[in-house]
């Protein structure tokens, strides 16, 4: 726990001064809320109830006498130096009348009769007492000596209670402005790591799945931040308040009271363990369903087209069911041993206080029992239990934000590239790949000793079948994986053994264009600039008419400003890829890599792309992966990979009059183009 607080609060930084308001004004509302039972008990003592303080009769009036019956009376309390007492008086409240009586009242056992008071004392004597019914006004005149300062009570009773909304709506807004901040810092820090996460990270977590955790994983963050401020730290201050104000009106009903915190830690103990398990598993299942559901709606023309959908669904309902069953699993859970319990124990400590002051008939050694005493006492302890039963509302948003804090941990601090960056001179172009050893899982080998020498700007074609290791191959040269063994063999440019360079600068002069070109939303001049701000539109304009796209500015209206919609759907393959071979010239790489470029397109968008690809090999070293071998026939050198092993390597004219692989690979392709 403490460690993913400490991963919360590190995006407080900065914001300091909205946590220190946010505390100040947490403080301010406890400190109103611990004097408040207090107060309320002052009023209903002294003010309410103090009616019954002891009555004297007085020779004349002074301030804070009462006119009753032609006689002057004044509580005991209220008497001065030139009052002169004359006989004792009482007020006694009987269920909702009140009376008064010329004499003072023994304790003991009252027993009310139309005009008389019986009173058997604790030694079974027996008192009457004549009794007079007060009137509305009369009782309104016993009350006007106090009703100054009850009206001040309720006035500063009034103000708290406008200080506490104030210092509430201020310590929210403070704490939310903190958490906002966190989540875009963290989203932020997400993001950026996910740009250096290796490649294999992406192979092993679907899409959908990471966006659920960059998108609703950083809101555990947002929750876990407001739970501490907002609730569990006030319900700590509330805590120690309460038992101050306990300790003060009773310090043995609060010793009593701690008996029960033993069981309540096994209690708790016992409720977050199943939680945490349940809270891991909806997390999981919750990431699960978002990935599957961006799978269907990523491949919805598939899915029509081949009636896929009953199956697809089947699918869907399985892992919706089993979200669906967690789910319930835990309000289970919450109801049976969670903030349920919490109001069956609240109504226990209730009666308990009730059964403790009502021993031996509401009188508990020296101390007076009052209502106010009751009620102040009993607003203490649920100022202790009315936190903890909050916390336990909020303990399953709790510990999902825990988990979540967990996942969206495990991307910002996972494994990441070497994000060290700088300048380093542009490569000659000479690649060399020496003995190369490579295997995704330990001992199945996808390359298996493969030496290779390029010159600098030679163009040289990579062929093979699928599962020969093409791919894998430019995947070492552009460093998405390491080998990491160095029996394995080493690549090395313009003689430098690429893994003794950081990554990012290693790939300043590295260029690729990929099976599926890769656009983002924008414009075809952002996506041909790419980073490089520098570049004008007419030098835009000028580099992708050279490789071939005229047709494009013909095309748009806009030219080079013309939208460009999620993935580029808005464009065919041919002008994605014209697109991204511009974008190959205006960031100038000296070695480009071509992985499959051709592979998906027609044969009228072929020869474009193969005329482009003249135009981009100028000046550089240029390795082409093919599936269609036609666009390697000019290459300086064909290279063949069977299962791993370089097999052939040659001209094209050369490796088809050898009749291996590479003839029988051509023959293939030509018979199916005849067909």
């Amino acid at each position: 726990m403490i460690k993913n607080l400490k991963r919360t609060f590190k995006y407080v930084k900065g914001r300091y001064h909205f946590v220190v308001i946010s505390l100040i004004m947490i403080i301010i509302v406890q400190i109103l809320n611990f004097f408040s039972p207090l107060i309320v008990k002052e009023v209903l003592d002294n003010y309410i109830m103090g009616i019954e303080f002891d009555w004297v009769e007085i020779s004349e009036e002074s301030e804070k006498s009462v006119l009753f019956n032609d006689r002057i009376y004044k509580q005991v309390r209220f008497l001065d130096d030139e009052d002169i007492v004359l006989n004792p008086a009482s007020i006694i409240i009987n269920k909702s009348s009140m009376y008064f009586i010329n004499d003072e009242v023994v304790a003991g056992t009252r027993e009310f009769n139309d005009n008389s008071l019986l009173v058997t004392s604790n030694d079974g004597l027996v008192y009457t007492y004549d009794i007079v019914k007060l009137s509305a006004k009369d009782l309104t005149n016993f009350y006007n000596p106090v009703i100054p300062m009850l009206v001040i009570l309720i006035i500063i009773i009034f103000v708290r209670m406008v200080l506490v909304i104030t210092a509430t709506y201020f310590q929210h807004i403070s704490s939310n402005r903190v958490a906002s901040y966190i989540a875009k810092d963290a989203r932020t820090a997400a993001m950026k790591s996910v740009e250096r996460l290796p490649i294999k990270y992406f192979e092993a977590e679907p899409a959908g799945k990471m966006a659920s955790r960059i998108n609703y994983d950083v809101d555990g963050m947002i929750s876990l931040f407001r739970m501490s401020v907002n609730i569990v730290l006030p319900t700590v201050l509330s805590f120690v308040f309460a038992y101050i104000g306990m300790f003060y009106l009773d310090y043995r009903l609060a010793l009593i009271s701690f008996v029960i915190y033993p069981i309540v830690y096994i209690w708790i103990r016992y409720f977050l363990k199943h939680l945490k398990v349940l809270a891991e598993k909806v997390n999981e299942l919750r990431s699960l369903l978002t990935a599957k559901i961006n799978e269907i709606i990523n491949g919805i023309s598939i899915l029509q087209i081949f009636n896929f959908k009953k199956h697809t669904v089947k699918e869907f309902n399985v892992l919706n069911d089993s979200f669906r069953t967690e789910q319930l699993k835990e309000v289970k859970l919450n109801i049976t041993a969670g903030w349920n319990m919490v109001g069956l124990f609240r109504g226990f400590v209730t009666v308990l206080i009730v059964a403790y002051f009502g021993w031996q008939h509401l009188s508990f050694g020296e101390i007076a029992v009052t209502a106010g005493l009751v009620y102040a006492y009993n607003e203490y302890l649920l100022k202790i239990i009315d936190p903890v039963q909050i916390i336990f509302q909020n303990v399953c948003e709790y510990q999902h934000s825990m988990v979540r804090v967990e996942r969206i941990s495990k991307l910002i601090e996972g494994e990441l590239e070497d994000d060290t960056t700088g300048e380093i001179d542009r490569y000659v172009g000479a690649v060399k790949f020496d003995n190369i050893w490579f295997a995704y899982d330990k001992d199945n080998y996808v390359l298996k000793g493969v030496d290779i020498d390029i010159k600098p700007g030679e163009m040289i074609g990579l062929v093979g079948h699928t599962g020969s290791g093409k791919s894998t191959l430019m995947n070492l040269l552009l460093r998405f994986y390491d080998i990491e063994d160095e029996k394995s063999g080493n690549i090395y440019v313009d003689g430098m053994e690429i893994k003794s360079i950081p990554k990012r600068v290693y790939r300043n002069h590295l260029g690729v264009v990929l099976q599926e070109p890769t656009l983002f939303k924008g414009t075809i001049a952002s996506n041909i600039r790419f980073g490089r701000d520098d570049v004008s539109d007419e030098e835009v304009e000028k580099i992708l008419i050279s490789v071939g796209g005229e047709n494009i500015l013909k095309k748009f209206d806009d030219g080079i400003h013309h939208p460009i919609t999620r993935t580029g759907v808005n464009l065919s393959s041919g002008e994605k890829q014209i697109i991204t071979l511009a974008r190959v010239i205006i960031h100038n790489p000296s070695i480009l890599i071509m992985d499959e470029a051709t592979s998906h397109i027609d044969t009228e968008t072929e020869a474009m792309i193969k005329k482009a690809l003249e135009v981009v090999s100028k000046g550089r070293t240029v390795i082409v992966v093919a599936h269609r071998l036609s666009t390697i026939y000019n290459a300086d050198r064909i290279i063949v990979l069977d299962h791993g092993i370089k097999v052939e390597e040659g001209k094209h004219q050369e490796l088809v009059q050898k009749n291996g692989y590479y003839a029988n690979m051509y023959r293939a392709q030509l018979a199916n183009i005849r067909k």
